[in-house]
């Protein structure tokens, strides 16, 4: 009895475990170094929306402002790779062209899940992701608790 209570109790738990990802989506809040409030949205269907200067950018229906691109419409979703220590974010953008969907470029992230609700994450605008949490990119790393 006990032997068939807990093989049990390990297939059930093993049957309701998350991906990373799994636990990705959802609404997340945070404050970064600067003290500017910042917003992401990761979407199950792999669309991110975030705050960018003060302006929430809709993943699934941007509409880029300014610039030789003024007025086109864009895309950014998200892929996470679960199999890097920390975890690797890339945010990318593509451009609507004749109905398809070009890549313009890619941000590069790292992961850190603290908890199933909040989670620390290094954005690099330079095209070189971190390795690593440290005093050196702390001022591009982040603390986001699930809305």
């Amino acid at each position: 009895m006990k032997k068939t209570l807990l093989l049990f109790l390990i297939l059930t738990s093993i049957s309701y475990a998350q991906t990373k990802k799994e636990i990705l989506v959802g609404n997340w809040l945070g404050t970064d170094a600067s003290g500017a409030k910042n917003t992401m949205i990761f979407t199950s269907d792999n669309f991110i929306s975030m705050t960018v200067n003060g302006e929430l950018i809709d993943g699934k229906n941007y509409i880029v402002k300014g610039g030789k691109n003024n007025g086109q419409k864009g895309l950014l979703k998200y892929e996470i790779d679960e199999s890097k220590t920390p975890i690797a974010l890339d945010i990318i953008a593509y451009a609507l062209e004749k109905g398809k969907q070009i890549e313009k470029g890619r941000f590069l992230a790292i992961l850190d899940f603290k908890s199933n609700d909040e989670i620390k994450i290094n954005l690099s605008l330079n095209g070189v992701r971190a390795t690593e949490f440290n005093e050196s990119n702390a001022a591009s790393t982040i603390l986001l608790k699930r809305n």
